[in-house]
């Protein structure tokens, strides 16, 4: 009772503070690698999808999270062989998922083997997926992007067709979760980059943003920004949003949730070798006009920058769009770094922040980081799904992840090491072990470690104190600021409190040399003649053997036949007879603890090469000629 009262006490003066920020990295799937993945959310649960194609097999699998992405669980998995007669393929660039409200699925866009556009839906009460072709094609995998009216439902969906180039460009709707499609857009395309981007603003008047970098204006390709109407017809806008004799490419478009809001467009720039730019405009009145100044996210020397994701919140209204982008710099690795900005100050990222724990994988595009919300999270603002450097498993990560440090404990000895608050259970049972455990705790948690010895049978356990992060024998108090480590020391007081019976019928024991004697409680597990460091040429014969329940004589003998055929016994004095001349104890009628070397050390070096063996008995004392005893034999070698 009066330990468990002072630990109470001592965690009460530890300095508890809780951090909310951006934590630990939380595994999604972590089996294998991924050739492309995508994301979107359910605005009124929170919960969280996940749809990704692993390395080398035809499935894609979907995964959730309802608990704002602390678990996620596989919600299905379909193959790609649709429609029927479709080869599988297992090599997807591409897969677009989206979530849809009435009625509730998901839908799952990738290009079949056969080039045909395909939505697997998702119906997310029956969890039984059915296909529908958006297109024949051939479409140019990579080239196609969805979004969704979120007003009245209507989904879109944009893709190229033809050669690597693109010969035409597609945009294709659907009024019913998308059974049919209807064409929207069908014009040749100029050339260019084959990566395109849609999305959603709300207004007087929906629209649908379009950009792309291609050819139509000058060579090498410029981003056009069109601006669509969204419940039909022709394109009100369209706009050149770069002049440079530098690549401006892959382009991502962005509006606030908010009626005839702002739009962002951000896009990459080659200025050759590695040095490429994270560039944007901003257009304060849903595209009509724009800020004539060409604004910089970031363009250091010597670092790549470029565009992941970029997604408004689903929630109306809503003035602030989450953005993702790549900083891979050759020196300190490849981090994905979140920010945001608003209407109310649209050319300002603000709270960068570095996501990922390891070095993230930030190229292809599809399987670069991905922007995600989760809607009654405890922190406002979107998270991020990224693959490990090398396309490694899936991670997430949000402002409402705590960060985690580790705490790793090593218990020399016998002992136990136990936490406050629960995490540490780390024991040691044997006296000669060290033990090793870990726990992730909470940033800022407080931590109290408590020590408590074990005894062993033939010894009693004492704790010697901390070392590491913390020192002295008291309980160990502990702010998880940091990665931490401790190591608890416990030692032996050599007490026995154990004794071997006496011997009952012949027991005989064979074991390898060993360097000291082990005792046991059990005659079988003893191994009481020991040798030293032979093969460091150093004879150092030991014997160690634990109290018996009654008085005993023990006999040592030396089997040498490269010296004689005849087995020496060792005398109480430390000098050698011939068995043949009489056997004589090395102790008589004791039954305390043996602990004892013989000669000191030896060198080898002079003894003739052989194998010499090592007897000891034990018998009750006084019996000359006993049926009841413990034989124990080792040996050593001479080379």
């Amino acid at each position: 009772m009066k330990k468990t009262i002072v630990l109470v006490m001592a965690m009460l003066c530890v300095s508890s503070q809780s951090a909310f920020g951006w934590g630990t990295d939380i595994p999604i799937w972590t089996e294998g690698t991924v050739n492309c993945f995508d994301v979107d959310y359910n605005p009124d649960t929170g919960d969280m999808y996940v749809a990704f194609q692993q390395t080398g097999k035809h499935l894609i699998r979907v995964y959730q999270s309802s608990d704002h992405g602390e678990t996620w669980d596989l919600l299905t998995t379909f193959g790609t062989n649709r429609p029927e007669g479709a080869a599988l393929r297992t090599d997807l660039e591409r897969i677009r998922l989206l979530y849809d409200e009435s009625p509730k699925g998901l839908d799952v866009f990738f290009v079949n083997s056969n080039g045909n556009l395909v939505s697997m839906r998702v119906p997310l009460d029956v969890y039984e997926p059915y296909y529908i072709v958006v297109d024949n094609g051939p479409v140019l995998e990579g080239s196609f992007d969805i979004t969704q009216n979120l007003n009245d439902g209507r989904i879109f969906v944009t893709w190229m067709d033809g050669t690597s180039n693109g010969d035409n460009q597609y945009v294709k709707y659907s009024d019913d979760s998308g059974q049919t499609w209807n064409s929207r857009v069908n014009w040749t395309w100029s050339g260019g980059e084959k990566r395109q981007s849609l999305a959603y603003g709300p207004g007087s008047v929906d629209h649908l943003f379009w950009t792309y970098a291609g050819l139509g204006y000058a060579s090498p390709t410029e981003i056009t920004f069109f601006r669509f109407p969204s419940s039909g017809g022709l394109y009100d806008i369209k706009t050149r949003l770069t002049y440079n004799v530098l690549k401006d490419y892959d382009p991502r478009v962005a509006a606030a949730n908010v009626d005839d809001s702002g739009v962002w467009v951000l896009y990459n720039r080659d200025r050759g070798g590695h040095e490429i730019d994270l560039h944007f405009r901003y257009s304060p009145d849903a595209g009509q006009t724009w800020d004539p100044t060409e604004y910089t996210v970031s363009a250091e020397d010597g670092i790549d920058e470029y565009i992941a994701d970029i997604k408004f919140y689903k929630g109306y209204p809503n003035q602030y769009v989450d953005m993702v982008y790549i900083k891979d710099d050759p020196l300190l690795g490849t981090d994905a770094v979140w920010t945001y900005a608003s209407t109310g100050d649209a050319s300002n990222w603000r709270g960068s922040q570095v996501v990922n724990d390891q070095d993230v994988q930030p190229w292809p595009e599809d399987v670069a980081p991905r922007i995600i919300y989760s809607p009654g999270a405890s922190a406002t603002g979107g998270g991020v799904v990224f693959s490990y450097f090398g396309r490694n498993g899936l991670y997430f990560d949000a402002p409402w992840v705590e960060a985690q440090y580790t705490l790793a404990i090593t218990v020399n000895g016998s002992g136990n090491v136990l936490s406050t608050p629960a995490g540490i259970d780390c024991t040691s049972s044997n006296i000669t072990l060290t033990t090793t455990c870990s726990h992730d705790f909470a940033a800022g948690e407080p931590v109290a470690l408590q020590a408590t010895p074990i005894h062993g049978i033939n010894y009693t356990s004492q704790f010697i104190g901390w070392s590491g992060d913390c020192s002295g024998s008291e309980i160990c108090l502990l702010t998880m600021d940091s990665n931490k480590s401790v190591t608890a020391d416990f030692g032996a007081l050599g007490i026995p409190v154990f004794a071997l019976p006496l011997p009952s019928g012949p027991n005989l024991y064979t074991y390898l040399p060993v360097e000291v004697p082990v005792k046991n409680p059990e005659a079988s597990l003893c191994k009481p003649f020991a040798v030293g460091d032979v093969a460091g040429g150093t004879l150092n014969l030991q014997v160690g053997l634990p109290p018996f329940s009654g008085a005993v004589d023990v006999y040592l003998g030396i089997y040498a036949p490269v010296i004689s055929p005849d087995v020496f016994i060792i005398k109480p004095d430390l000098s050698l007879q011939l068995l043949s001349s009489g056997l004589v104890p090395w102790i008589s009628s004791g039954w305390e603890d043996i602990d004892g070397s013989l000669y000191g050390n030896i060198q080898v070096s002079p003894f003739p090469s052989g194998i010499y063996e090592l007897y000891l008995v034990v018998t009750a004392a006084g019996d000359p000629d006993p049926e009841d005893y413990y034989f124990w034999s080792t040996y050593f070698v001479v080379p």
